[in-house]
């Protein structure tokens, strides 16, 4: 059931982005490479079975805030995998971006993605302009220089070394984001910080699942190089903690989540947003 579900918010994302971005450059074609490639759109299917609590924004601002999201995602995506960050070869299943394009059109493509995710917000014809301000800032908070990018920062400074705060830059580097796209659809402000700590720690439970598969699957299941973090002697939440507690802090922390949702108040549509946290702590890629 919830692999239909997300099948078809990323089936809505991906002509959502057909529909804005024409590839009639290389930079374009080179955001269409990394958008379009097969995902599980984990982060949109958040923001729509947050929109699906309050049950307030019509289905063209859902579709909007879902590929802003993505947008976002994608960026980081296309910017993790180049030479002087991670330098990975393999992403969603194809090649990286900046193998393909080259390291400058994957770098103009990846800042390109970051600006359309704003534009598409600040565009939306039917949102507030108090929820386009909450909107924006809610992502800027995410992966501005005191979230995502700080994260990647701290990432990057603990190679090498057994030193570092994996719970701290996991939270920044994925959690913010996947907080974010929780919170971003809501309007009730009261809501929007229930749901923004919520997302918090299934942003967490997520990176740990993903330190856990990368740990034991292949690169064909992955999509990903599943060598990068050895290759690259990064800290983990395998490296540190090892495969069992890493395993049982995630249930520990979708669990708590699940809890938390289940005794939000009000009549919300909670079913969806309980899937997809079953979901992340059971998938196998």
């Amino acid at each position: 059931m919830i692999d239909e579900y997300l099948a078809d918010v990323r089936e809505s994302v991906n002509q959502q982005f057909l529909n804005i971005i024409k590839s009639d450059s290389q930079v374009s074609k080179a955001m269409l490479h990394t958008v379009l490639a097969p995902s599980k759109c984990i982060r949109a299917g958040i923001v729509r079975a947050a929109a699906e609590l309050e049950g307030i924004l019509n289905k063209e601002s859902i579709n909007n805030l879902e590929t802003a999201v993505e947008a976002m995602h994608s960026y980081s995506l296309i910017h993790d995998d180049l030479p002087a960050m991670d330098d990975d070869n393999i992403r969603r299943g194809q090649d990286s971006n900046h193998i393909v394009y080259g390291e400058a059109t994957a770098i103009l493509a990846g800042d390109a993605l970051h600006s359309l995710a704003y534009e598409i917000v600040v565009n939306d014809p039917y949102l507030s302009v108090e929820h386009k301000v909450n909107i924006v800032k809610s992502l800027s908070d995410a992966c501005g220089f005191n979230g995502m990018i700080l994260g990647q920062q701290l990432d990057l400074e603990s190679e090498g070394s057994d030193f570092g705060d994996i719970n701290k830059i996991h939270s920044l580097k994925t959690g913010r984001l996947i907080s974010a796209s929780l919170a971003l659809p809501i309007a009730n402000s009261k809501l929007r910080v229930k749901l923004k700590t919520i997302g918090e720690d299934i942003g967490l439970a997520f990176q740990i699942m993903d330190d856990v598969l990368e740990s034991s699957l292949s690169t064909a299941t992955l999509g990903k190089d599943a060598g990068s973090d050895i290759k690259n002697k990064k800290l983990t939440y395998v490296s540190v903690y090892g495969l069992e507690s890493a395993i049982k802090t995630a249930e520990e922390l979708i669990d708590q989540s699940k809890s938390k949702i289940i005794g939000l108040d009000g009549s919300f549509n909670k079913n969806r947003l309980i899937e997809i946290c079953d979901f992340i702590i059971s998938r196998d890629k």
